[in-house]
């Protein structure tokens, strides 16, 4: 089976964004939050065609996201929140694939996106280092509880922002950004989860730096190999 590749942060300087980022929304279309969303993803694409156009296989994104003074910064705000449905709308859009996408989020005036061509790097380890087999649907309560089994051995990271890689392996049938959200959600033992919330309901705002990188192997069919590395985010 292919091992899982990591692909290091880009270092290019993002251009900045004339729109703010906004969330993924699940509302009806002409709702306020898919109009955020629609203006959002056509200013992402706008910034970065010319480089989708120039810039040679591996792709890599980088997505850096700049919240308010006055917004906390580990609550809410989720990342992957950002890059759904954000890259697979790009990848629809101009036929280029990511073999990885990064984001972040500080407090900062502006918000920036890149593009740049990647190059594998050795596994960065990390606080915590989980590979894990799952077969279940993405969408589905088994594929969530057979991440949350085979990760049971961590306790949540001390409080603070955490820094995140999940690297996949995947079949060519697999959508793969449809397997972040899940994946994450599944990650109480590593990001903690409040008093009475659900068993789903983690602490991914504290996520200040996510890493997501895919490989495909064809003989994959169902299986998806996911690496999991994390740490406080000033490792």
């Amino acid at each position: 089976m292919t091992r899982p590749v990591f692909y290091p942060r880009p270092e290019v300087v993002g251009d900045t964004l004339n729109v703010d980022p906004a969330l993924a929304s699940w509302d009806k279309a002409g709702s306020p939050g898919q109009v955020r969303s629609v203006a959002f993803i056509a200013e992402v694409h706008t910034v970065v065609a010319k480089q989708l156009v120039a810039t040679p296989d591996p792709l890599a994104l980088r997505l850096d996201i700049g919240l308010p003074d006055d917004m906390p910064l580990l609550a809410y705000h989720d990342l992957d929140n950002y890059l759904f449905p954000l890259v697979p709308r790009l990848t629809a859009g101009t036929g280029r694939q990511f073999v990885s996408v990064w984001a972040t989020k500080r407090h900062a005036p502006s918000s920036a996106v890149a593009v740049c061509r990647t190059q594998a790097i050795s596994d960065p380890g990390g606080t915590y280092s989980f590979d894990v087999s799952t077969t279940a649907a993405a969408d589905s309560t088994a594929f969530k509880e057979q991440i949350r089994d085979q990760t049971s051995a961590g306790r949540p990271l001390p409080d603070g922002g955490v820094s995140l890689h999940l690297a996949f392996v995947v079949g060519p049938r697999r959508v793969w950004p449809n397997l972040w959200k899940a994946t994450i959600d599944s990650l109480a033992s590593v990001l903690g989860r409040d008093a009475e919330a659900g068993p789903w309901n983690v602490r991914d705002g504290r996520i200040t730096e996510l890493g997501l990188h895919c490989v495909v192997n064809p003989e994959a069919g169902n299986r998806v190999i996911t690496a999991i590395r994390a740490s406080t985010a000033d490792r």
